[in-house]
């Protein structure tokens, strides 16, 4: 196993993070593993796991679809923003 040591954390963060873990009933320690295994595991479901890209583009090219909208969703998936102005 490997150990992660997060320096400079200013002391609200922790009271918050320590009385966030404690409302769900857990140690500060147990609750943020826990948080960072949920994002480890949002990395492991792909774009072409949760819907492969021909679908997902043939669905967006359909009359009605909100091109906007789907090339948000696909920049917020990538985590990139090349496919919007902002």
């Amino acid at each position: 196993m490997a150990d992660i040591l997060i320096g400079d954390v200013d002391d609200r963060t922790m009271e918050l993070l320590r009385r966030r873990a404690q409302r769900h009933g857990h140690s500060l320690e147990t609750f943020l593993l826990e948080a960072l295994k949920g994002l480890a595991q949002d990395e492991t479901a792909a774009l072409d796991d949760a819907q492969p890209f021909g679908s997902w583009l043939y669905a967006l090219s359909r009359p009605g679809v909100d091109l906007e909208e789907g090339l948000h969703w696909l920049s917020k998936t990538w985590n990139t923003s090349v496919f919007t102005d902002s």
